[in-house]
């Protein structure tokens, strides 16, 4: 029985240490002056200051997540609107909304960027500009993350028990929708977005070729440090790195206060 206590503890500390084990040495090596032999040779924040020093890459550290902001609201909005109709008004379209979220599984970026671009480009000053063209292709490519915790999530909280209580105790559809659905639907919508914003953070392809150079992001400027030392190109990933660690560690701080008010409020009205 002992050992059977202690092997979940174990598997947990191996699989840590299998992904947590690239990006320490990803770490060390970006403070190394080289690495020929077993050991470093000397260590160094020469790298880091260079980073910084370039006047690109904040801006384009910035460029890579406010780019995310537009698909995730479209998209959630849709996704959550769909569902929601769905579940309460026709069940069996949720099949069909599951599958059309699902396409994007199997259309590569590369592809739908060049087949976007070829039928938009040139097609006016608002569809034939390179960042709506990039957006709308972003609502597209974050459908599967954003479908899959929002239906999740509305699984778990019975949508229709909750609406038939608040109308029950005289609430309108909307009312119960904006103050009931919404708010405990509020953990699978971090989640999806989160998804959403690293899978777009990450992209380098889709954005290389819809806007090109127009749109600068952290992505397109590793791809352009290629040609510099290693250690200066670690920098910048573990600079990304943590940059997206801060804001899910303030994501879910933000919903931890959330459930916590929730909480204090549901025990209060029982009180």
């Amino acid at each position: 029985m002992k050992q059977n206590r202690w092997l979940p503890a174990v598997i947990i500390v191996i699989a840590s240490i299998f992904m947590l084990l690239p990006l320490v040495i990803l770490g060390i090596y970006s403070f190394v002056v080289s690495w020929s032999g077993i050991f470093p040779s000397g260590y160094t924040l020469k790298y880091y200051q260079d980073v910084f020093a370039d006047a690109r890459f904040w801006p384009s550290m910035l460029r890579g997540l406010s780019i995310s902001i537009v698909p995730i609201l479209l998209s959630g909005i849709t996704v959550i609107l769909a569902l929601y109709t769905s579940i309460l008004y026709c069940p069996k379209l949720e099949g069909i909304i599951q599958s059309i979220c699902m396409i994007p599984h199997t259309l590569k970026g590369v592809i739908l960027a060049i087949s976007v671009l070829a039928l938009y480009a040139g097609g006016g000053p608002v569809f034939g500009n390179r960042i709506v063209m990039l957006t709308f292709v972003y609502c597209i490519i974050i459908l599967p993350f954003i479908y899959q915790g929002i239906r999740n999530n509305l699984r778990a909280i019975n949508v229709q028990q909750l609406i038939e209580a608040a109308e029950i105790l005289g609430a309108s559809k909307l009312y119960a929708f904006l103050r009931i659905i919404v708010p405990n639907m509020l953990s699978g919508i971090l989640i999806s977005s989160l998804l959403a914003m690293s899978t777009i953070f990450s992209d380098f392809a889709i954005v290389k070729i819809v806007a090109g150079s127009q749109y600068l992001t952290a992505q397109q400027l590793l791809y352009n440090a290629r040609n510099n030392p290693g250690q200066y190109t670690s920098a910048i990933v573990l600079i990304m790195f943590l940059a997206t660690l801060l804001i899910s560690g303030i994501a879910f701080a933000l919903q931890n206060r959330l459930d916590r008010k929730m909480e204090q409020s549901a025990q209060s009205v029982k009180e």
